[in-house]
C-alpha cells in the first residue's frame, strides 16, 4: 500500500469519524432542547397554577406536588432514555479511543439495541403503554361486534319456511292485512287459517321481513290467481284494488274543493285517512277507478233528529225540513196537522249526507261575554235581611281567535287560540244590611241598584192610578197604590224626614224625605204619621200607615219621586 492509500485511507476514516461525531452530538443535543422545552413548559403550568391557588395554602401544596409527581411519572421515560443515551456516548467514545471506527460502530449497535430492545428500552415502553390501551380497543370492538349480532324468529307458516321477522307481532299484523286483502268490501271469500311456528336463530347482520313482506309472501302461498296493485284503504277498511289511482286522487279532491271557501288558514280534509298499499292482491279483488269513484262520491241516509224551536207548528216543520207530512208521518208515527208541538221536541228526520264524511276546520274570530264577578260587602246602615246592589255588574268583552271544525255543517269542536280583552267587566258590589232589624220595619228585601224598597207593606198592595207620563189623569205627578186602611207604610230608602205635615187640604197628611243621592219622596194621604222632622231613616222603617185623608175617594198611598222639589220622576223607574 503506498503512502498516497493510507493518506487517503486515514482522510476517510476522519471524514467518517467526524460525520459521526456530529450527528451523535446534533441528536444528543436535539433530545436535551426538547426535554429543557418539555421542563420549561411544564413548570410554567405549575407556576400558573400556583398563581391562581396563591393564598389557598391547603389546596396549593398537595395539589402542586401531586402535579409534580405526575409531570416526573411521564417525564420519567424521557429522562431515563437522555441519561441512557449520556452514557451510550461515553461508551461510544471509549470505544473508538480503544478499538477505533469498528470498535465505536460496534458500540453504536450495543447502545441503540439496549435503547430499543433492552429491559427498558423503546419498544417495551412503548408495550407496556399500548397493550392496554389496544386491550380496552379490542375489548370494545369484541362488545360491539356481539352487539350487532341480531336474533330473529325464524318463520314458519302451514310448515312452509317462510323467512325471518323480528317479532310475532309482524305476523299477527301481515295476517290481518292477508284476510283484509282476500276479504275486501263486498267480497265473500272464506277466511284462511295461517298456522305459525316460531324459532329463535342468529341471523348476524341480516335484515327481517317488514309486515308489507310478509304479506305478499303469504299470499304467494295460496293456491290462488294473485297480482300487483294499489291496495285502496279508507280509515282501517280495505275497499279493493286498482291498477292505477289517478282519477281516484282527482275525484277525492273535487270532492274537497266543494267545501273549500279559501278562507286563510282553513283546513278541509277527510275524517279517516284514505292510502294505497302497493303488493299482492287476489286478481278478483281488482276493482275499476269508475267503480270506487262511485261509490266515494255517492251519498248516504242517516238517521237525524229536529228538535223543535219556539213557534214551531206541523206545518212550518215541514217547511224547514223540505218534507211532507207523509215522510215525518213514517218516521215518527204520531206527527201530523193536529199535532201539538213543544218546544224540546224531538223529530226524527233522514238526512243525505256524502258518503265520505268531510271536517271543516276555520279559524273563526268573533267577540264574547266577560261575565261578572259579584263582591259582597258589610252595610250597618242597611237593616240585616236587606241587600243593595252598591255596584251594578256589567259583563266585559273579550276578542276570540278559534279553530272551528264542522262536519256536513254541523259544529262538532272548538279548539280557542287566543282571548284579548275588549272591555273587562265591571264587579257587581252587593251591600248586606247588618243595622238590627226592628219589629215594625218592612220585611228584607233585595233592592236593585239605584232603585228604592217598596213602600207599602202586607200584601204590597196595587197600583190603582199610574203618572200622567204613563197614562194616569191630567196632573198626575206620582201613583196611588191601594191597599186596606192601617196598612205601614215604609221609608223606600235611607234619607232625613224635611216634611212631616197633619191635615193638608188635597194631600192630607203626608211626609217628605229628602235621600242621600238628591232625591226625594212624598207619601200623601196617610191615615198616621210615626215619624218626625228632622229623623234619620233607614229604608224599611215604618214611617205612617194607609189612609184617605184629603183629597182621596179611597185608601191609597200617593208616592211621588222628585228630583229636588220641582222635577217630577216616574216613580216606577225607581221601584
Amino acid at each position: 500500500m503506498t503512502f498516497t492509500d493510507n493518506r487517503r485511507q486515514t482522510e476517510r476514516h476522519a471524514v467518517k469519524r467526524s460525520l459521526y461525531d456530529f450527528i451523535s452530538s446534533m441528536g444528543e443535543l436535539f433530545f436535551e432542547a426538547f426535554l429543557a422545552v418539555l421542563t420549561l413548559f411544564w413548570h410554567g403550568i405549575l407556576t400558573f397554577i400556583a398563581a391562581v391557588l396563591r393564598g389557598y395554602d391547603r389546596v396549593k401544596y398537595p395539589l402542586k406536588r401531586a402535579l409534580r409527581r405526575a409531570g416526573d411519572f411521564f417525564a420519567s421515560p424521557f429522562i431515563r432514555y437522555s441519561k441512557a443515551m449520556k452514557m451510550g456516548g461515553a461508551e461510544i467514545a471509549k470505544a473508538r479511543q480503544e478499538k477505533g471506527a469498528f470498535g465505536a460502530a460496534l458500540a453504536w449497535l450495543k447502545v441503540m439495541w439496549r435503547l430499543v430492545f433492552g429491559k427498558r428500552g423503546w419498544i417495551v415502553t412503548i408495550a407496556n403503554w399500548a397493550l392496554p390501551v389496544c386491550s380496552c380497543v379490542f375489548l370494545f370492538n369484541i362488545v360491539t361486534y356481539a352487539n350487532n349480532q341480531n336474533y330473529a324468529l325464524k318463520l314458519t307458516v302451514n310448515g312452509d319456511l317462510i323467512g325471518y321477522i323480528s317479532n310475532e307481532t309482524i305476523f299477527t299484523d301481515a295476517e290481518k292485512m292477508v284476510q283484509k286483502r282476500i276479504n275486501y268490501t263486498g267480497s265473500s271469500t272464506e277466511i284462511i287459517t295461517f298456522e305459525p311456528s316460531y324459532e329463535v336463530d342468529l341471523i348476524g347482520t341480516g335484515s327481517t321481513l317488514t309486515t308489507y313482506q310478509l304479506t305478499d309472501k303469504m299470499l304467494e302461498m295460496l293456491d290462488a290467481d294473485i297480482e300487483h296493485g294499489y291496495g285502496l284503504y279508507i280509515g282501517d277498511a280495505y275497499y279493493g284494488t286498482l291498477l292505477e289511482h289517478d282519477r281516484v286522487d282527482k275525484a277525492l279532491d273535487d270532492l274537497l274543493a266543494a267545501y273549500r271557501t279559501g278562507e286563510e288558514k282553513e283546513k278541509v280534509e277527510f275524517d279517516r285517512d284514505i292510502t294505497y298499499t302497493y303488493g299482492l292482491y287476489l286478481a278478483d279483488s281488482f276493482v275499476t277507478e269508475d267503480e270506487i269513484i262511485r261509490q266515494l262520491t255517492s251519498k248516504r241516509e242517516t238517521a237525524s233528529y229536529y228538535t223543535v224551536a219556539d213557534g214551531d207548528s206541523p206545518s212550518l216543520v215541514c217547511d224547514k225540513l223540505d218534507m211532507t207530512y207523509e215522510e215525518l208521518a213514517r218516521l215518527n208515527p204520531d206527527f201530523g196537522e193536529e199535532t201539538e208541538l213543544h218546544t224540546g221536541d224531538r223529530l226524527q228526520i233522514t238526512v243525505d249526507v256524502p258518503y265520505l264524511t268531510i271536517i271543516i276546520t276555520r279559524e273563526e274570530r268573533y267577540n264574547e261575554p266577560i261575565p261578572y264577578t259579584t263582591d259582597y260587602i258589610d252595610d250597618s246602615t242597611l237593616y240585616a235581611g236587606n241587600t243593595y246592589e252598591d255596584t251594578e255588574g256589567v259583563n266585559g268583552e273579550r276578542f276570540v281567535v278559534a279553530n272551528v271544525s264542522y262536519i256536513n255543517n254541523n259544529e262538532v269542536s272548538r279548539q280557542v287560540l287566543s282571548r284579548t280583552t275588549v272591555t273587562p267587566p265591571v264587579t257587581e258590589i252587593i251591600a248586606i244590611g247588618t243595622k238590627p232589624r226592628p219589629d215594625d220595619a218592612a220585611p228584607g228585601q233585595n233592592i236593585a241598584n239605584g232603585k228604592m224598597l217598596w213602600p207599602v207593606g202586607g200584601d204590597g198592595g196595587y197600583i190603582g192610578e199610574l203618572i200622567e207620563a204613563d197614562g194616569g189623569y191630567s196632573g198626575h205627578k206620582g201613583i196611588d197604590i191601594l191597599a186596606g186602611y192601617g196598612t205601614p207604610i215604609y221609608a223606600a230608602a235611607n234619607g232625613v224626614v224635611v216634611s212631616c205635615y197633619w191635615g193638608d187640604y188635597s194631600r192630607g197628611n203626608y211626609i217628605i224625605i229628602q235621600h242621600d243621592n238628591g232625591l226625594q219622596t212624598y207619601y200623601y194621604h196617610c191615615s198616621d204619621l210615626d215619624t218626625y222632622v228632622g229623623a234619620y231613616v233607614t229604608a224599611g222603617d215604618l214611617i205612617g200607615r194607609v189612609g184617605m185623608t184629603g183629597w182621596a175617594t179611597g185608601n191609597h198611598l200617593h208616592f211621588e219621586v222628585r228630583l229636588g222639589d220641582n222635577i217630577v220622576l216616574n216613580p216606577i223607574d225607581y221601584l
